[in-house]
C-alpha cells in the first residue's frame, strides 16, 4: 500500500530532530564520542617514570667486585666475585654453612663455577625487554609509586618465558629510580619437557644511585613450586649482595 502525503504527515518525526532536543542531544554525543577518545588513549607516564627506566639496568655494573651470600632452602653458602681476577679465579668459596670450606668442597665448587662463569653473572632480563606501553599504576603515595607491566613481544619470542611473567616496578618518586622488580608466574608453565613450574615468584631490590656509585642490586629472593620429572619439588633462594668494590679491568683488557 503506497503511503498518501496526509499519511506522511501523521508519522511522528524522530526526536533528535525536534527543535528542542536538537542542542542537547548533540552536546550529548559530543561529549560521549570524546570521551571514548580519551578512554582509547594511553596514560601520559610521569616524567620519574621514564628517567627511572632509561636508567634502570637490573644486572651489576661491569668492574664492580661483591659478596655473594645466598640460602638455598637450609644451605648458606658465602661467595666473592672479583672481575679483576681471570676467568677461572673471579668466584672465590669463602664459607660453606659458616665454616671455612673444606679441601673437597673447593675441588667440587672452583670447577663448577669455572664452567659456569658466562651465565652465573646474566641478568634475567635486560631493561630493553620492558614493555612502557604495558605499565599500569597500582598503587602510589608521595614516595613511591608501583607499576605493573609485561615484557615486549619480540623479548618473549627469544625467551619464551619472559611471555609469562608479570612484571611489578617500585620506583622512587623523588629520585626517579626503581628500588624493586617483581617477576611473577601467572599460570602454570612448563619451559622445557619434564619440568612444570606452579609457582614462580623473584623479587630483586637495588640501592639508589649516587654520586660515587650507580645503582646496585642489595637482594633477591625467589620462591618456586613445582615438579621436576617425576619428583615435586620447593625451592626458595635468599640472596644478599654485599661490600661492593669498584675494580680495574683485568690485565691486558680494556674498559
Amino acid at each position: 500500500m503506497m503511503l498518501t502525503s496526509s499519511r506522511l504527515i501523521s508519522i511522528p518525526a524522530p526526536r533528535i530532530f525536534d527543535r528542542g532536543a536538537a542542542p542537547h542531544r548533540l552536546v550529548r554525543l559530543a561529549l560521549l564520542a570524546g570521551l571514548a577518545f580519551k578512554l582509547g588513549q594511553a596514560a601520559p607516564q610521569p616524567d620519574y617514570l621514564r628517567t627511572a627506566l632509561a636508567a634502570f639496568n637490573p644486572a651489576v655494573p661491569s668492574g664492580w667486585a661483591y659478596t655473594q651470600i645466598t640460602t638455598q632452602n637450609k644451605i648458606t653458602i658465602t661467595e666473592r666475585y672479583d672481575p679483576a681476577k681471570p676467568a677461572a679465579e673471579q668466584w672465590t668459596l669463602i664459607q660453606n654453612n659458616g665454616q671455612p670450606p673444606t679441601a673437597k668442597e673447593l675441588s667440587q665448587y672452583l670447577p663448577f663455577k669455572a664452567a659456569q662463569a658466562s651465565s652465573l653473572t646474566q641478568t634475567v632480563f635486560f631493561p630493553s625487554d620492558i614493555e612502557p606501553a604495558s605499565l599500569e599504576l597500582l598503587r602510589e603515595n608521595a614516595a613511591r609509586a608501583v607499576y605493573t607491566g609485561r615484557f615486549r613481544v619480540a623479548a618473549t619470542a627469544a625467551d619464551k618465558m619472559l611471555g609469562h611473567l608479570q612484571l611489578q616496578l617500585t620506583v622512587n618518586k623523588q629520585h626517579s629510580q626503581i628500588e624493586r622488580v617483581t617477576l611473577e608466574l601467572l599460570a602454570p608453565y612448563s619451559p622445557v619437557l619434564g619440568v612444570k613450574m606452579n609457582e614462580l615468584t623473584v623479587t630483586m631490590d637495588f640501592a639508589l644511585a649516587t654520586a660515587e656509585r650507580p645503582s646496585l642490586p642489595t637482594a633477591r629472593t625467589s620462591h618456586f613450586s613445582g615438579r621436576i620429572m617425576f619428583f615435586g619439588n620447593e625451592e626458595n633462594v635468599h640472596v644478599i649482595y654485599d661490600a661492593y668494590q669498584q675494580t680495574p679491568p683485568p690485565t691486558g683488557t680494556k674498559r
